[in-house]
């Protein structure tokens, strides 16, 4: 049988756009706009400024899975990182609280030199130590997580062999819209590639949040954006390495069943949009519910289950050639680009209180979205679930003056 497809004409976009508007009495329905994210696009234009083909990763498009771990005492934390580690984590990231760290009992039995590790230190003793306490295979393995507004401060780190990598999480944590995660991730970062010889030891820390399709594009964005700085910097292509981690803002200490369900398609957008490493975080870590196991357990088996039932790790860039996706790639680069020139010519201090101003405002609307109800939140402000169990948020952590964002949190005060 033969088919004759010049028996369809091709689509009239024009009469397309007047029965939208005729079906939804609206003219805004029309085109795309999230003022929260300040973007605005028409779906319907399928030209395309940019070539995203250039970040398509090499082999498969697997990612590590990672544990997040609290060191106060070495021998507790060594026997989460083991108990993580049996359990398929290839990935451990490493919060270091106390002042005097005993490296070879926190790492007791850890094979470094087949995992990967992120150390997030507390001054330039602590990675001395550490420095001295690795191989240099083992060396080649760990990354240190750096606060891009504390680029200044890493001298010492420079001088090692070890990766750095630029925490941007505590952004997404705070309400900042991708734009603003984006261009300040740009901007300081850029401050490492004149002191520094080989790009591919930096690598990017970023958060995930709760819009499906912003995500996937904003994760897509730093790959072309870093991309694009290296050029602009004289530097070869490299691939990007990129952490995704997932935090509390949608998330509920009273309804755990909602959070596995918004953990996992929030590591799909991550995943969709190049992530390399994905790590769950424990939806009460700020909560008076003792740090059980069992749903960190659960954020693990998430990356499993993609991997292994969902087969996410056959297909690099899967959402490529969608005409949205595309577009709010398009239009997060262009937007994050031109911020991040508009700090080039300010001092730190300026740059600081630009952000902080655009992250006061996104908070707002966000805040408004969910207090009007246009932000909707299954067991939160829709269809609420009774807290008879007594569980409540403990005191989360605070940046750059501002407490996380966690709606549950805000709703209960």
């Amino acid at each position: 049988m033969t088919l004759k497809l010049d028996n369809f004409a091709p689509p009239d976009l024009d009469a397309w756009r007047i029965k939208i508007k005729e079906e939804t009495k609206s003219e805004e329905l029309v085109s795309y706009k999230n003022e929260i994210e300040a973007i605005s696009i028409d779906p319907t234009d399928k030209s395309k400024a940019k070539d995203f083909s250039n970040f398509i990763k090499t082999g498969n498009n697997d990612w590590s899975i990672g544990a997040h771990i609290d060191v106060l005492d070495e021998d507790k934390a060594n026997d989460y990182a083991l108990q993580c580690l049996n359990k398929g984590v290839n990935l451990l990231y490493i919060n270091v609280k106390n002042k005097n760290i005993e490296w070879r009992r926190l790492f007791k039995s850890v094979q470094i030199e087949y995992i990967k590790i992120v150390v997030k230190l507390e001054n330039d003793e602590q990675l001395l130590s550490l420095q001295q306490f690795l191989s240099d295979t083992e060396k080649e393995k760990v990354s240190i997580a750096v606060d891009p507004f504390k680029i200044n401060s890493t001298e010492a780190l420079l001088k090692t062999k070890f990766k750095i990598i630029i925490n941007a999480f505590h952004l997404e944590q705070i309400g900042a819209k991708a734009t603003d995660q984006l261009s300040i991730t740009l901007h300081f970062t850029e401050k490492l590639l004149s002191n520094i010889d080989d790009p591919k030891r930096i690598q990017f820390d970023l958060g995930i949040g709760s819009d499906f399709f912003i995500e996937t594009s904003k994760f897509r964005a730093l790959n072309w954006l870093w991309r694009h700085l290296l050029q602009c910097n004289n530097f070869s292509n490299s691939e990007v390495v990129i952490l995704a981690r997932s935090g509390w803002t949608n998330k509920s200490i009273i309804d755990p069943d909602t959070n596995i369900l918004r953990q996992t398609t929030e590591s799909i957008s991550a995943i969709n949009g190049g992530a390399s490493s994905l790590l769950i975080h424990a939806p009460h870590a700020y909560s008076n519910i003792n740090d059980k196991w069992f749903y960190k357990r659960l954020g693990i088996n998430i990356s499993h289950i993609l991997k292994e039932e969902a087969y996410f790790t056959k297909v690099n860039d899967p959402l490529k050639g969608s005409f949205l996706i595309e577009k709010l790639t398009e239009e997060i680069i262009t937007n994050a680009w031109n911020q991040f020139l508009g700090y080039q010519n300010e001092d730190e201090d300026a740059v600081i209180h630009i952000l902080s101003k655009n992250i006061e405002i996104t908070r707002e609307l966000k805040l408004r979205d969910f207090n009007n109800g246009n932000k909707e939140l299954i067991g939160i402000n829709l269809f609420p679930i009774a807290n008879d169990k007594g569980h409540y948020w403990d005191e989360t952590p605070k940046y750059l003056g501002f407490d996380y964002l966690i709606y549950e949190k805000l709703q209960n005060e």
